[in-house]
């Protein structure tokens, strides 16, 4: 009786401590959750594509993903009030905001805990690189890699077969092919934080690679924003003479403006521009939709400190005005107290200033960088790596 009773109690610790490895492999299992979010995310776009009713699989693991950072916050509460303890203030400080607002309806619910997701995300993410970092390096450049790669296949087939699913919008004549990703608000980021990672590893075929993806994605979004981080990485390489540098931006600049004048000849733009302006061309409707909301608002539906009240339009996406809107003036100035804490504890060199500044700046063009959880993880991801870019082969 004694043995088979010690035989249990071993049984039952082995398997205690087999689901106590698992939870606590937080390198493989934030790097799982970013895989299965891009699949989700894919299944989601088959769903709205094909008008398919089913279950939002994607936003089910982004709450299973939140529960587990609060979860490692509470097992590890020392470290991070020791290092994050800026990020309980500026947490508190949205929350008393939201509260304030005494609207909890589904949508502002549900912006709520997407904007402050990603505060809830950065101690896991940083606990994980610090950890292993080598590790941690290592797998975000095969997943990047290998994700494009599989990606360019698929927008590839999208082209040439005209597969509706892997085109980047839905029911628009526009051109675009972004493959498996989700949404147009997301895919500049992605590829922004793919070419930030080879232009790190000197890999030029990838680089090569996500450039082509970037314009077959026909977002001027993704042409800005490569064009952009390229031109200043270029500019502030000192492995490049200044003959080189002038040769290097002269044919990015000839390739963005080409694209840019490709894509504004093409009739669904020629008629916006004839219709409606440059500007609204130039903005897909951004600065034509805050004239007309900001004729909208009133005492009653907005409040310029906490933001909207009972405004049913809440974003924009443009960045900027999105915090103010949903946070006001109180939000805005929290998270610009957060850009700067991720600036002072992860920008330490040219490669991070310019990838920084360049996803910030294309995140007031065109929202999304704090709304869509991928694309603020990504960011996080790359400006850890970028701290020792010689460990990224």
């Amino acid at each position: 009786m004694k043995i088979l009773f010690q035989g249990k109690l071993n049984k039952n610790m082995l398997e205690s401590s087999k689901i106590k490895t698992f939870f606590t492999n937080y390198n493989t299992n934030i790097f799982a959750f970013i895989i299965l979010g891009f699949c989700f995310d894919f299944i989601n776009k088959i769903q709205i594509f094909y008008d398919i009713g089913f279950i939002r699989l994607n936003r089910i693991l982004k709450a299973i993903f939140l529960v587990y950072s609060l979860a490692f916050i509470a097992t590890h509460f020392k470290y991070v009030f020791k290092n994050f303890k800026f990020l309980f203030t500026v947490i508190i400080v949205l929350s008393v905001v939201f509260l304030l607002k005494k609207n909890f309806s589904e949508i502002y619910v549900n912006e709520y805990i997407r904007y402050i997701f990603i505060l809830f995300t950065l101690p896991l993410l940083n606990y994980s690189y610090k950890v292993n970092n080598e590790v941690f390096i290592k797998r975000l450049k095969i997943f990047f890699k290998y994700f494009i790669l599989l990606n360019a296949v698929f927008v590839l087939l999208g082209f040439l077969f005209e597969i509706k699913i892997f085109q980047t919008y839905q029911y628009s004549t526009r051109f675009g092919f972004n493959g498996v990703l989700l949404s147009q608000g997301f895919t500049p980021f992605f590829y922004l934080c793919g070419t930030t990672i080879f232009w790190i590893s000197k890999d030029n075929k990838m680089l090569i690679t996500v450039l082509i993806l970037s314009l077959m994605s026909g977002l001027k979004g993704a042409y800005f924003a490569e064009f952009f981080l390229l031109t200043l990485l270029v500019l502030s390489n000192q492995e490049f003479n200044k003959r080189i540098k002038i040769k290097i931006v002269a044919f990015l600049s000839i390739l963005f403006i080409t694209f840019l004048l490709i894509l504004f000849s093409t009739p669904l733009f020629e008629r916006i521009i004839e219709s409606e302006g440059l500007m609204t061309a130039v903005f897909s409707y951004r600065t034509d939709n805050l004239l007309t909301l900001f004729n909208q608002i009133t005492p009653e539906n907005y409040n310029i400190f906490i933001g909207a009240l009972k405004l049913e339009t809440v974003r924009l996406e443009m960045q900027v005005f999105d915090v103010i809107l949903f946070f006001g003036i109180v939000g805005l100035l929290a998270y610009l107290t957060f850009l700067y804490f991720l600036y002072k504890r992860f920008v330490k060199n040219n490669v991070s200033k310019v990838f920084f500044v360049t996803i910030l700046m294309l995140s007031i063009l065109m929202g999304n960088l704090l709304y869509i959880p991928l694309s603020s993880i990504l960011m996080f991801l790359v400006l850890m790596a970028l701290l020792e870019n010689k460990n990224i082969k």
